[in-house]
């Protein structure tokens, strides 16, 4: 029986190797410097905009709070429509590559333009310029990510191909994210003029951000370049007709009746919400609970977070393992379990930054199974819902999901205004240093409730996923089905 088992499990790997040739080793790796420039322009616009215009430009936060809603409302507008516009996208360039194509120059320029404004025009029109490149910044930003993420899908059919390219992708998705995090501070210091500093220190500081601006750009159309012309394979001639596809209505309607991606949605807000939380609470943790100096020891913050990205690259093999032993959904779930255990010594670790470090590598398991299966549970969404609609909406998924995923920002605001409320919230987002008991216990809240509550929310929702197990495999049967016969 066993080896009868062997024999239909190496029969099925040798019809579906036929049916998706394996891509080479080169195009996996060079697929992943979208990922690799997706999240080195997005994690360094989340870590700059906030101070440039607040601390540099000298917008006020109650100005801020009115700009990031109107870019909200933008953004549920936007986001929503990229997919299924480029899912009714048919050109000789292919659906995908033609968008990255035609959005990769004004996407690098605009990083530019971000940090161009002048500190001497008049508050109404800084405020209205932030408005104006914010929202072309997310523009460009979501045609550029919500294309290179729908290529996965469509490059990598099986299982065995998606886990092995998502590890080459997650490589660069996590080098991107140190990039986008590390580069600012390399170039601009001080990040924040301080108060009573003169219009030419300000200047100064304001050339920085403008610099950094420009590396960006310089970075985004070399990497962008790099992934379009090697790292992508799209045949134009089997893209569906575009008055074959449903309208946009349509799409979005049947996108938001999916409920197995309402499911998922729902899991990868709180993973994002998580991930955003600990990378943004970690340096004020860091100084205030663990007692690290962030003018002798500022290394020690980067070491903390480094220790879990690194640990999360390591694992990455060990959860393509984990998964195709157990599945996607199982495996994330058992990822998640270790994530919950591994923030619980924070509650503990009151000047203690030496143990705190190989405690953050820990938490970094549970990181790689969150980065790595995401990708993976949402092809098979997308999978499932091709075989029920013939059609390949991938566009459609990951516009809705990029919306949602937006909220995680303000979720996790919210979550630390909340919690850090009466206890100095306002110095907390010009990063002074606040040592006081109120704060350290409120940190630790963060670092541990907060993470663990959004955690076990993704639990639950993982708990109620339904593709997994024999329904998985039946979408993947019928699919190499479908594509047999076409």
């Amino acid at each position: 029986m066993a080896e009868e088992t062997a024999n239909k499990k190496e029969n099925d790997s040798k019809i579906a190797s036929e049916l998706y040739p394996p891509l080479k080793k080169r195009k996996k790796v060079l697929f992943g410097f979208g990922a690799f420039t997706d999240q080195m322009s997005h994690q360094a616009f989340l870590f700059l905009i906030f101070t440039y215009y607040y601390s540099v430009i000298g917008v006020s936060a109650t100005a801020l709070m009115w700009a990031f809603l109107v870019f909200a409302i933008w953004d549920s507008i936007n986001d929503p429509l990229i997919g299924p516009i480029s899912d009714r996208t048919k050109t000789r360039w292919g659906r995908r590559r033609f968008w990255l194509i035609v959005v990769l120059v004004p996407f690098a320029l605009i990083h530019i333009f971000l940090f161009t404004i002048s500190i001497s025009v008049s508050d109404a029109k800084k405020i209205a310029y932030m408005i104006i490149t914010i929202m072309l910044y997310d523009l460009t930003y979501t045609v550029f990510s919500a294309n290179q993420l729908s290529l996965f899908p469509e490059m990598f059919k099986t299982i065995e191909q998606r886990a092995e390219g998502n590890m080459y992708k997650n490589l660069l998705t996590i080098l991107g994210v140190i990039i986008g995090n590390v580069i600012p501070t390399l170039i601009i210091t001080p990040m924040s003029p301080s108060p009573g500093a003169s219009e030419e220190t300000i200047k100064n500081i304001q050339g920085m951000y403008l610099q950094v601006g420009v590396l960006l750009a310089v970075f985004v159309v070399i990497f962008g370049t790099i992934f379009i012309l090697f790292g992508i394979q799209e045949d134009p001639e089997s893209l569906t007709k575009p008055d074959e596809m449903p309208s946009i209505k349509e799409s979005l309607k049947i996108t938001l009746k999916n409920k197995a991606f309402i499911i998922f949605v729902v899991g990868n807000l709180f993973i994002w919400y998580v991930f955003k939380l600990l990378t943004t609470i970690i340096p004020l943790y860091g100084i205030n609970v663990l007692g690290i100096d962030k003018e002798a020891d500022s290394f020690l913050l980067t070491l903390l977070l480094f220790a879990a990205f690194l640990s999360a690259f390591l694992f990455f093999p060990v959860m393509r393992k984990l998964g195709l032993k157990y599945g996607a959904r199982k495996a994330l779930m058992i990822s998640c379990t270790i994530w919950i255990v591994s923030v619980i010594p924070f509650a503990f670790l009151d000047d203690r930054p030496y143990i705190a470090i190989p405690c953050m590598a820990i938490v970094g398991i549970g990181l790689s199974g969150a980065m790595y299966f995401v990708d993976i549970i949402i092809a098979s969404v997308i999978d499932e819902d091709e075989v029920k609609t013939g059609k390949r909406r991938a566009g459609a998924f990951y516009g809705i999901n990029a919306l949602i995923n937006r909220y995680s920002t303000i979720l996790v605001f919210v979550v630390i205004s909340s919690v850090l409320s009466g206890y100095g919230w306002d110095k907390y987002l010009t990063n002074s240093t606040l040592e006081t008991e109120s704060l350290i216990a409120g940190l630790k809240i963060l670092m541990v409730v907060c993470t663990i509550s959004g955690i076990l929310i993704v639990l639950l929702c993982l708990k109620f996923f339904p593709i997994h197990g024999k329904r998985l495999k039946d979408v993947q049967k019928k699919l190499e089905n479908v594509n047999r016969d076409s």
